[in-house]
């Protein structure tokens, strides 16, 4: 059989449309669960603890973001932590009231499909912050209470259009020390 100019230039025109079909119909359907996803994105608190070896001046908070659903798409950028403490069954609290500590760090990268990312927020307190904390988890040990609010950037290619969209979570949990 011979392949002929007519042959070879059909035969490309109707691969190169099958593949344009593909992969327009595979866009559009990846498109069709954007403004769903957006719904479903959730941000989980993990963990705090305290950084081994740092004289507990420095808070890590492991934060994961969540992405439920099939779309392919999404890009992270920030996650904030403020933190402040407080004693089980007690009235008191550090860093409750005014500024709390509160560091935020780039993610970057992707969130794909059914997938989640996590990260590790490490909040450095300064010298008098990191006293305080010190005193106040020797004082009290395992009844100290860490309150985390958390934000998650989270970066869409509607960005120009619509901004970023921020996702929050705020959580109790006990402190773990190690």
């Amino acid at each position: 059989m011979s392949w002929d100019m007519k042959r070879i230039v059909a035969t490309s025109f109707i691969l190169l449309t099958l593949g344009s079909a593909a992969y327009l119909s595979i866009s559009t359907l990846n498109y069709l669960n954007y403004y769903p996803a957006l719904g479903k994105i959730y941000v989980q608190i993990d963990k705090v603890f305290v950084e081994p070896g740092s004289n507990q001046s420095t808070i890590i908070t492991r934060v994961t973001i969540v992405n439920p659903t099939s779309y392919v798409g999404f890009r992270l950028g920030n996650v904030v932590v403020d933190l402040s403490f407080r004693v089980r069954g007690s009235n008191v609290t550090l860093f409750g009231s005014g500024v709390h500590p509160r560091n935020e760090t780039l993610v970057g990268g992707q969130l794909g499909a059914n997938s989640n990312v996590t990260s590790d927020v490490k909040v450095h307190l300064n010298p008098e912050n990191a006293s305080s904390f010190a005193s106040f988890v020797n004082s009290y040990g395992e009844r100290v209470i860490a309150s985390v609010q958390s934000s998650a950037e989270v970066v869409t290619f509607l960005v120009t259009v619509y901004g970023r969209e921020y996702y929050m979570a705020s959580l109790e949990l006990s402190l773990s020390l190690s």
